[in-house]
Formats: C-alpha cells, sequence, structure tokens
C-alpha cells in the first residue's frame, strides 16, 4: 500500500498544469491535445484519492497512449512541452501499479538528438552551453540580464547574449581574457551584490569562452531559463548550516523577528521587490535579481548588510521607507552572518514569522506565554465569530472564551481546574506544573453552527459531522473548542478530560508526536474517566467494522480513513500500546525528556507505529468497561 509521502507526491505531481506559454513550437493541434492529456492525468489523480483505483488506470492508459502518439515524431520541442505530462505519468503509473492495477509499459521520451551548432558534436570533456552555462547565468544573471535588460543587455538567449548591447559584443569566442563579461564578474561588478560568483562556475565560464563559446542546443532564440530548466542542479543552492549551539547571535530569536517585523511587506510571497523575497529562511539565502544578499562568514561584505546601511553601489537604503535598522540590530545580523548564517529554526521553508513566533514561545515563561495565547484567542474568536461578542472567564490554567454565558463559562472553567490534575495522574505528568505550559484557552459554542464555522473560518477546514469537540497545539498556542450538551448525550467532564489530555500529549517530546498519538491518547483518556458515556461507547461499537475494512493495518497512520474512523482507529491502537503500563509511560518519559518521537517509539515497542499496528490490528482491545447499545449517541 501507498504511504502518505507517495499519495502527496501524487497529488502534487498531478496537480501541476503544464504551462504551454514557454513552447512555441507545437501545433494548434498538438497543444489542444497535450492539454486533453494533462486533463485526462488531472482527473486520474482525483479517481485515484477517492480510491478508484481501476478508473484511475482507464484514464492513465488513456492518457499514455496520446503521449506516445504525440512523441513518434521525436519533435524537440514536442518533446519539451511533454516532459511535464510525462513525469506526471510515470508517478501515476509507479503508484497504480503497487495498488494492483495492471499496466502496459511506458517507452521512454525521447527527441532526436541535436546537433550542435557547426554541425558537429561536442568533444569529450568539453563544456556545454544548455547543461553548463545556461544555468550558471539564469542563477547568478537571471534578474538584471535574463528576465530584463539592465543596461540594455539581454542574456535571454543565446543569440541576445552573443549580440551584446550598443556598446558591444560582452565575449569574444576564444578569447576569456579579452570579454567583458570576464573582466566585470573577476571585478565582482556582476552580480551587482559584489560577492562575485563561485570559482567553480567561474572558471566553467572561462573554459567555455576558450572553447568557442558554442552553442550546443536546437535553437539561438530559446530562452535561457526554459534551457536551464532541466539543469538546476548544475548550480547548486547555498548550503543550509545547522547551528552548533556555539553561536552567539540565534536566527530565530534574534534575526527572524527582524525579517518578520520590517521586510516581509516588500519582499514576502507576491511579487517580492527585486525577486528577494525574505518570507522563508530559504528565500534569505536563495537571494534575487542581485544574486545572493549573504556571504558566510563575512558579514561586511555581504550585499544584505550593504543595504541596510546603505553602503551598496546600487539601489536605496534598506528597509525602503521605513526608518534605517538601529545600530545594534544592524551589528548582530552582521555578526550572524559572521558566525556562519547558521539555522536554528525546524524547518527552512517555514516563514519566518512562525520561525520567531515558535523561538519566542519555546523563551517564554508560564505567564508569558498565557499572555501572548489570550491575544490570540481574541483574534481568533473575532475571526471565527465576528457578529457574537464573547463572554471570558479566567482561571488559574485556562482561558474560557464563549457565548453561552458566564455561569456556564465559569463552571466549565472550574471543571477543566479539577480535571487536569486527574488527567496528569493519569499520564503521570510531572507535579508540581501547569499540566500545559502557558494557560490554554477552551472557547465554548452554544450551536453546532457556531462551532464549525469557527474550523471554516479560523482553520480553514470542515469540523467532522460528529464531532463535539477537538484540540490544537502549536507551542505558539494550545485550545480546545468544545460544545456543551444539551441533554444527556454525552457527559462535558469527559468531552473536557480528551481535548486536556490531547494536548497535553501534543505538547510533548522535540517537535510534539504525532496526531494519531495525541488523539488516541486524548480519547483513551476520556474512556478511562468514564466509559459508559455515550460518545465513548459509540466508539467501542465502532472499533469492529472500522478494522475489519481497514485497506492496511496502518491506513490509520497514513490518511487513508476519514478522521473520525482514523481517530477511532488510533483510540484502539494507543489502548493496545497502553496494556504494557511500563513501555507506554518509559514513551512518555523519554517524550517529557524531550526525546524524538520517531527515536524513541521503535526503542521502547521494537518496531515502528506502522509494524507494531500489524500486531494490534489482529486482536484490538476490547471496551474498557460492559457498554449498553445507545441508538444514534455520537
Amino acid at each position: 500500500m501507498t504511504s502518505p509521502l507517495f499519495r502527496g507526491m501524487l497529488a502534487l505531481l498531478l496537480g501541476i498544469v503544464l504551462s504551454s506559454a514557454a513552447i512555441a513550437a507545437p501545433t494548434k493541434e498538438q497543444q489542444a491535445e497535450i492539454s486533453t492529456i494533462n486533463t485526462l492525468l488531472t482527473r486520474a489523480g482525483n479517481l485515484y484519492k477517492q480510491n478508484k483505483f481501476a478508473e484511475a488506470g482507464e484514464a492513465i492508459k488513456e492518457a499514455q497512449a496520446k503521449i506516445e502518439k504525440l512523441g513518434e515524431g521525436g519533435d524537440a520541442q514536442v518533446m519539451k512541452a511533454l516532459e511535464a505530462p510525462y513525469k506526471r505519468l510515470l508517478n501515476a503509473h509507479a503508484l497504480l501499479e503497487i495498488e494492483g492495477v495492471k499496466l502496459s509499459e511506458i517507452k521512454p521520451l525521447e527527441a532526436k538528438k541535436p546537433m550542435p551548432a557547426g554541425g558537429a558534436p561536442l568533444p569529450a570533456g568539453a563544456v556545454s552551453f544548455t547543461k553548463q552555462i545556461a544555468p550558471i547565468i539564469v542563477a547568478r544573471c537571471g534578474g538584471c540580464h535574463v528576465r530584463n535588460s539592465r543596461g540594455e543587455l539581454s542574456m535571454a538567449t543565446y543569440e541576445a547574449m552573443m549580440a551584446g548591447n550598443k556598446n558591444g559584443k560582452i565575449l569574444f569566442a576564444g578569447k576569456p581574457e579579452g570579454s567583458i563579461i570576464i573582466d566585470k564578474i573577476e571585478g565582482k561588478e556582476m552580480p551587482p551584490n559584489g560577492a562575485g560568483i563561485p570559482d567553480a562556475e567561474f572558471a566553467t565560464i572561462k573554459k567555455w569562452i576558450s572553447e568557442g563559446a558554442k552553442f550546443d542546443g536546437t535553437d539561438l532564440k530559446a530562452n535561457l531559463t526554459m534551457l536551464a530548466g532541466g539543469n538546476a542542479a548544475a548550480t547548486p543552492a547555498m548550503e543550509i548550516k545547522v547551528a552548533t549551539g556555539k553561536e552567539t547571535i540565534s536566527f530565530s530569536k534574534d534575526i527572524a523577528p527582524v525579517l518578520a517585523s520590517t521586510c516581509v511587506n516588500c519582499h514576502g510571497t507576491r511579487q517580492p521587490r527585486g525577486n528577494f523575497s525574505l518570507f522563508t529562511f530559504e528565500g534569505l539565502l536563495k537571494g534575487g535579481d542581485s544574486g545572493s544578499p549573504i556571504q558566510p562568514g563575512k558579514g561586511a561584505d555581504s550585499y544584505l548588510i550593504k543595504k541596510l546601511r546603505g553602503t551598496a553601489k546600487q539601489g536605496q537604503r534598506m528597509p525602503l521607507n521605513l526608518d534605517p535598522l538601529k545600530d545594534d540590530v544592524i551589528a548582530k545580523i552582521e555578526k550572524w552572518i559572521d558566525e556562519g548564517a547558521t539555522f536554528d529554526g525546524g524547518d527552512a521553508k517555514q516563514p519566518v514569522i512562525e520561525v520567531a513566533a515558535l523561538a519566542k514561545a519555546r523563551g517564554s515563561t508560564h505567564a508569558q506565554l498565557s499572555a501572548d495565547r489570550a491575544t490570540l484567542a481574541g483574534t481568533n474568536w473575532r475571526l471565527g465569530m465576528p457578529d457574537i461578542g464573547a463572554d471570558k472567564v479566567e482561571t488559574e490554567n485556562f482561558l474560557v472564551l464563549g457565548n453561552v454565558g458566564p455561569n456556564t463559562l465559569q463552571q466549565i472553567g472550574d471543571n477543566a481546574e479539577a480535571l487536569a490534575p486527574k488527567v496528569g495522574e493519569m499520564l503521570k505528568a510531572t507535579s508540581g506544573h501547569p499540566l500545559i505550559k502557558g494557560r490554554m484557552t477552551l472557547f465554548v459554542f452554544r450551536e453546532r453552527y457556531d462551532y464549525s464555522e469557527f474550523g471554516k473560518m479560523v482553520e480553514r477546514r470542515d469540523i467532522p459531522g460528529m464531532w463535539r469537540g477537538h484540540f490544537k497545539f502549536s507551542i505558539v498556542d494550545a485550545y480546545a473548542a468544545v460544545i456543551p450538551p444539551k441533554a444527556d448525550d454525552y457527559s462535558l467532564q469527559t468531552l473536557i478530560s480528551q481535548q486536556l489530555a490531547g494536548c497535553y500529549v501534543a505538547s510533548l517530546g522535540k517537535g510534539g508526536t504525532p496526531l494519531w498519538f495525541s488523539q488516541g491518547a486524548g480519547r483513551v483518556v476520556a474512556s478511562r474517566l468514564d466509559g459508559g458515556d455515550p460518545r465513548v461507547m459509540a466508539w467501542d461499537d465502532a472499533i469492529p467494522e472500522i478494522v475489519s475494512t481497514l485497506p492496511s493495518a496502518d491506513a490509520f497512520l497514513t490518511n487513508k480513513l476519514d478522521p473520525e474512523s482514523a481517530d477511532i482507529a488510533a483510540y484502539s491502537f494507543v489502548k493496545f500500546l497502553m496494556t504494557d503500563g511500563k513501555k507506554f509511560q518509559l514513551l512518555l518519559d523519554k517524550l517529557r525528556g524531550n526525546g524524538d518521537f520517531v527515536k524513541a517509539f521503535p526503542e521502547v515497542y521494537g518496531g515502528s507505529p506502522n509494524a507494531v499496528a500489524e500486531m494490534w490490528v489482529r486482536k484490538p482491545p476490547s471496551r474498557s468497561v460492559p457498554a449498553k447499545k445507545t441508538a444514534g449517541k455520537k
């Protein structure tokens, strides 16, 4: 069976729409056929996500036949246009074969081999313009001379590059020492950030010119961006160096907050100024039209520092239209670069705003984090319920907001305070400390509609219809949203204990725990506090059918079930893990010691969750207490 990674890759690859604007050669009929192929691939992707593998296979067969027919001519431009759908076809073909769908072998997509300029193949060891030079030019000069024509010099195509500008040619075949482009790079005038380009790339350009500056493509007018598209690896991205802990300046604590507050408005994700996005750490290292802004180990020489100080040769001082950064702030950024420009956040692709917020939360006291979460709670309530005001009650460890009246809120807050130590005792949480650092917010909604709107507006998702409550934990915020029962259809005490336990377990470990583990633990704790609760009995009643229809033992771990079924399976699985109380507590102890769940779980249970699920599925635990059938209770 396929993993979430494979499914994620398929969804991504089958969701890509081929842009035909960059390919001029295909006829209208060919372009229409390529559009049909993409439609078929998208249809196959949608069917695959619905587990309709046979139907998806039929769409793939049709797409495969059309690709093979179009490719029979071997026309290079048609082949270029087919590259994206062909890659999608390969991935879809492989995934469907894993699901048992029989498909014919895919033929290689090969264009007729072009002859390089001059009519003879490049000699062995010669520098390739399309594979080596084009990627370097796009990466180092793209902003100024490929996407634009700064100084009236366009390097968008080989033909334009060789023509030069009104002042003459910028390079002379066979003569690197007399070529202006070499002088400009050597004098660090190009790129304009003053950092130059890596020595290996500079040597490659000089060698190419000395060999005659030959073109080995099929179209002298082809855009370099298109030529370089398949050769991105020729120009490696700047290495992301992980912090050692010996640095005096932290990116997440000292640098990310500055970028988040002063830079991302102009250098965010939508048309960032100078094609330079500071939205993520990865974007910061990548740079923009002026090249890389950072030279690790050389703060004063880095273009970023020069722009902040107003000493760069081109452009205005940054941040634009704002007061200059204070000298001590710039000095911190420079020191960070001097120390290697290392990264101490969780993910280089994560928005710097989140990196800064997480670092602040980790370093906050219980009181500071409580205050920040209270501010977030107010923002979330206004976002989810813009036309309805909220009453507010504060207890020692909880902030309770809702539209059910202050008396009900106070009762819920008192119940939560009484339940927290019981939950902590059951999970052997550290005594003498709050169950969750920073007060936890409890959102309480009068109607199911209000709860649903909160999910749509705040969490951008539809809340499953049978849910009466759920929790969210992200270090920065910790909250639960609940609907109090209007009769005896379920227990409010059990509902709240489920959210407290789940949120506590989610807070453990380095980077937290998987959702299935925290959700399952929350439900087990709720069942042990009141196994006769109608909601708990409904979970127990549903387990046999869910287990018997699982496509694989670990389907609930790999996003192959609907949310409620996955959570019920996780509840049964965590109950199975807890049958050996010593092992389960050992796992929690490792996580409380900031352990990594991925490493800690197999150390305790002797295998991955996927492997242990194979044992669980053969004999799921029975219900905790005898339960009477309760029709219609969820």
